[in-house]
Parts: C-alpha cells; structure tokens; sequence
C-alpha cells in the first residue's frame, strides 16, 4: 500500500465530512475488506485508530523537548488527581492489552497477506 501522507489523510477526511456518498463508499469498502479477512468492521476501524495512533507516539517520541514532556507528565499526573480510580485489577488490565495486541497482530497480518498494508 506503500506510505501514506499526511496531505493525502487531510484531502480525504475534509471529503468524508463533506460528501456523504463518499462516506457510505468508504463503509462499504471497510465491510468488504472485513468481510474478506473475516474479521469485523468496527475492528478494521479499531485496526488503523491504533496504527494511527501508534505513528503519532512514534513521532513524539522522537520529536517532544524535554521542556514538552515536562508539561505533558505534570498535564498527566493533574489528570490522575482528578480522575476515578480504575476497578480492575492489573492482572485484568494486563489480559485486556495481551488481547487487544494479539488482536491488533492478527488483523495486521491479514491485511499485509492481502496487501493491504
């Protein structure tokens, strides 16, 4: 599929929000490619949010000041303060990211088996 641009995510979100035949397009190509790998269309979507997600980690890290990691980690500890304490365990927390990356592995291989990434 090669490497996508930043311009080129831009030039067909600005569509989407624009052009609701694009829209329904692009869910149908989501379902059959789903359909295709066996997979569900939500975790298709669920698939690239991560990868996109994943790049702008990556990026970050190789691009944030100690300055702006600074604020960030103080943004966060503030957050947490503030926030509700989570009610699972770790050991259920550590089961829901073992899945969620087993899942991610999964659909990323199905997809460069098609060539699709």
């Amino acid at each position: 599929m090669g490497r996508v641009m930043a311009s080129d995510v831009r030039a067909i979100e600005l569509m989407l929000k624009t052009d609701e035949e694009a829209r329904r397009s692009v869910s149908e190509w989501i379902v059959q490619l789903a359909r295709k790998i066996h997979e569900k269309p939500e975790d298709i979507v669920w698939f690239f949010e991560m990868k996109r997600l994943m790049k702008e980690v990556e990026r970050l890290a190789t691009t944030v000041t100690d300055e702006e990691l600074e604020k960030w980690e103080i943004e966060m500890e503030e957050e947490l303060r503030n926030s509700e304490p989570v009610e699972q365990s770790l050991e259920t927390l550590m089961e829901i990211g073992e899945k969620s990356f087993r899942k991610f592995k999964r659909i990323e291989a199905k997809l460069k088996g098609l060539g699709g990434i």
